[in-house]
């Protein structure tokens, strides 16, 4: 997904301070930003140069482009701290987007594939709420956390093996990450300053102490979990949750930390979350400067098909995504409906992808693939690696398969990237997978669904009527351009290959 972000060799010259001086002046910034924003349509759309359908450059395009204008806002307004933004120039721009394909070449000369280019880690299972349907189970009695040095070994080897300077942080709530030996969340922002970390948060914990610490770090972008507005967001994550959230964006505004925003949508709030009342509120007002969809997995606590959004809403939800994306000009990435945004799955290990690491050390493909393959503490104390998690089966599977979905075929053959997701949209090919392999359920909830007929079923169902339903949008609007492309290049010029 990373490559969604690469940009011109123009930046590989230019030094931070020489960066930092052109970002604070505004007239410089925006001649500069229109500069890059050219350059980006040409790498992504014109240049093309991986041969991927042209609406999905597009679409990668359009997402990138906003962002970069919702920033540029954010620093007109002063909402960005002069320590922030020399991390975002050091940190996302230098090591994550620039110095990564130089880094990774000795993984792929070695292995003849691009390793992963982040991790997502959950560091604790401990959290202060309660939410309904919670898809990691957290909660106050649940105690398990990763041990401090465990977690910096990861950090260092991903670093030094894959070229690695980002990580997604989740939960549990991160923010209550507490160790024996008194380590919290924040020693890891602190010890590794050469990285930059997004923070899925809900929100709660961000007084104006811990805002006023995440300004100083300067390299994590936190994004806070909500449903809705206050109605929706109380109903499932507790009462009074909702002004806490606002309280900690007015502490993050405050203290110059630009911060997200990730909505979980179900059948009852699917309209709101794709509503332009939504976006006038949370990127306009409040002022988040990306978002991050999530539709409700059935996994966790309480799983249950009937709070996943339906077939026909899913449907409604991908045009109202595509409206906000090319219509209100934001950062919005769904992780099933926005398949297209990052080349299908990307999950596994994938170029560009990631896998997870939950708090018992658990790795698995994907955080909603709740089935593990490997522990990082055995690892850790064997003198094991990370990459050897990446030979599994089960991740080699998964990656075979997303090659041969799309990642890897040709721009007129790929097929339908708005099902991308092989545990939601294609379950049957998860739940062969994880039996051939043997992969182990990470919480009894994982293996309770692996043994409801009624659930495999109801999955599979689901996915083929999704299917069904976004197909003719695929072919129409991503796929046939590029056969009658195609074909006017076999007619022009019959005796290439």
């Amino acid at each position: 997904m990373l490559d969604v972000f690469k940009i011109d060799n123009l930046w590989k010259s230019t030094s931070v301070e020489i960066l930092d001086a052109v970002l604070k002046q505004d007239l410089l910034r925006k001649w500069v930003l229109q500069k890059g924003v050219k350059q980006l349509y040409k790498n992504f759309v014109v240049d093309n140069p991986d041969d991927r359908p042209e609406k999905v450059q597009e679409l990668r395009y359009l997402v990138m482009k906003n962002l970069l204008m919702t920033v540029d806002k954010a620093l007109s307004d002063g909402r960005i701290s002069p320590q922030v933004r020399r991390a975002i120039i050091k940190n996302f721009v230098g090591n994550v987007i620039i110095g990564e394909n130089d880094r990774q070449r000795p993984f792929r000369e070695r292995y003849g594939f691009d390793p992963p280019s982040f991790l997502t880690i959950s560091p604790t299972k401990h959290c202060n709420l309660n939410c309904t349907g919670c898809y990691a189970g957290s909660g106050a009695k649940a105690w398990e956390k990763l041990d401090y040095n465990v977690l910096k070994w990861i950090m260092e080897e991903k670093r030094r093996d894959w070229g690695s300077h980002l990580t997604i942080i989740s939960g549990g709530e991160p923010l209550m990450y507490k160790t024996d030996d008194g380590h919290d969340i924040f020693s890891l922002y602190e010890d590794f300053q050469d990285s930059y970390f997004q923070m899925y948060t809900n929100g709660t914990l961000i007084t104006r102490e811990v805002a006023k610490r995440l300004a100083e770090v300067g390299n994590v972008v936190p994004a806070i979990s909500i449903e809705g507005f206050e109605k929706e967001t109380d109903e499932r994550r507790g009462k009074g949750v909702f002004k806490k959230i606002l309280k900690a964006f007015e502490n993050l505004r405050n203290e110059g930390v630009p911060f997200g925003i990730s909505a979980t949508a179900t059948r009852s709030n699917v309209d709101v979350l794709t509503s332009d009342e939504f976006v006038d509120f949370f990127f306009e007002e409040q002022g988040a400067v990306l978002g991050w969809m999530f539709q409700y997995m059935p996994i966790g606590r309480r799983f249950t098909l009937d709070l996943m959004v339906t077939p026909e809403q899913r449907l409604k939800m991908y045009k109202r995504e595509e409206y906000m994306i090319y219509n209100r000009n934001i950062f919005l990435v769904d992780f099933w409906n926005g398949g297209p945004i990052s080349n299908g799955c990307i999950s596994g290990g994938r170029s560009g992808g990631y896998f997870f690491i939950d708090w018992n050390g658990h790795a698995s493909p994907c955080v909603f693939f709740p089935y593990y393959v490997a522990d990082v503490n055995e690892l850790y104390k064997n003198g094991g690696h990370l990459t050897d998690i990446l030979m599994h089966p089960l991740f080699k599977d998964v990656r075979n398969w997303q090659n041969s979905y799309g990642y890897k075929r040709p721009s007129d053959k790929v097929k339908n990237y708005i099902v991308p997701c092989p545990i939601r949209d294609h379950y049957k090919l998860a739940y062969t997978a994880i039996m051939k392999t043997g992969a182990k359920p990470m919480d009894p909830n994982a293996a309770e669904a692996l043994k409801d007929e009624e659930y495999r079923k109801g999955l599979i169902e689901y996915g083929k009527k999704v299917d069904v339903l976004t197909r003719p949008i695929w072919e129409k609007d991503f796929i046939e351009p590029m056969r009658e492309k195609k074909r006017i290049e076999t007619e022009k010029y019959p005796n290439v290959a």
